[in-house]
């Protein structure tokens, strides 16, 4: 299996977001990590695949054919659920969207729960969708974009509302996942020291255009971060594992927000 993506242009009256951006296969089981600073087209990207597919129908490609909906599992940024029913509940609708009937495909309820076990989220089965916290909200609305195991995940800025346990533990799981069912990821993340630990490759985007694609190790270095970021870094070595460590961020117009 493999996602393609290739010449993705997107334009706001005069400015430009993306030109003709265009990425390496990704293949399956690779957790590709977007990084870039903002504005630089991350969440345009992943809006586009997502909300774009008939417009883009030959330039993004799983399996050589165009891309469906059916085959992505999309968790947006700020992820909130409207809804007022339980977290089981929205995961059996999830499941069951477009049939006669919440019930129609067998053991629902089953998988659902299993889903929210395997997740280490079981404890929110019960809760109602709009009294779960921001952090909540972002596990749930992970578990509702793999319930029906796409082959295609795209969650932006999925750690953004998680302490550092909790990160931890979406991106373990969103590992796993990605190896048993041999899916493609991609995923806009902040953290350059997460991108190192959990993605297969980075593709670090400036200016609407790809910078750099490769290895998250050999790929996100100083130079790398000083010329997208404009911050100042090294990169330390700690049990075997390199770390960013940011000296100092150098100001300009074009950093500010």
């Amino acid at each position: 299996m493999a996602l393609t993506i290739n010449a993705i242009s997107v334009a706001f009256g005069d400015k430009t977001i993306l030109n003709k951006l265009s990425l390496p296969v990704i293949t399956a089981g690779e957790m590709v990590a977007i990084i870039g600073k903002n504005g630089a087209g991350k969440s345009t990207l992943l809006r586009h695949i997502t909300q774009n597919l008939r417009q883009h129908s030959q330039q993004i490609l799983l399996h050589g054919k165009p891309l469906t909906l059916d085959n992505i599992g999309y968790l947006p940024q700020d992820h909130r659920i409207s809804a007022t029913i339980t977290v089981v509940e929205l995961l059996i609708t999830t499941l069951n969207m477009g049939s006669h009937s919440l019930f129609a495909k067998a053991h629902s309820a089953e998988k659902s729960l299993q889903l929210l076990e395997k997740m280490g989220i079981l404890h929110l089965a019960n809760k109602v969708c709009t009294e779960l916290s921001g952090g909540e909200s972002q596990m749930v609305g992970l578990a509702q974009a793999v319930v029906n195991q796409p082959q295609v995940l795209i969650l932006d800025e999925p750690t953004s509302a998680l302490d550092m346990h909790n990160q931890m533990k979406l991106l373990d799981f969103v590992r796993i996942y990605t190896q048993e069912n041999q899916a493609c990821v991609l995923m806009v993340i902040h953290d350059l020291n997460l991108a190192i630990q959990y993605s297969t490759k980075v593709a670090a985007l400036h200016q609407g255009e790809l910078f750099a694609y490769g290895d998250p190790i050999t790929t996100i270095t100083p130079p790398l971060i000083s010329s997208i970021f404009d911050v100042d870094s090294h990169v330390a070595i700690i049990d075997e594992r390199p770390i960013v460590v940011v000296r100092s961020a150098r100001h300009s117009d074009s950093n500010q927000l």
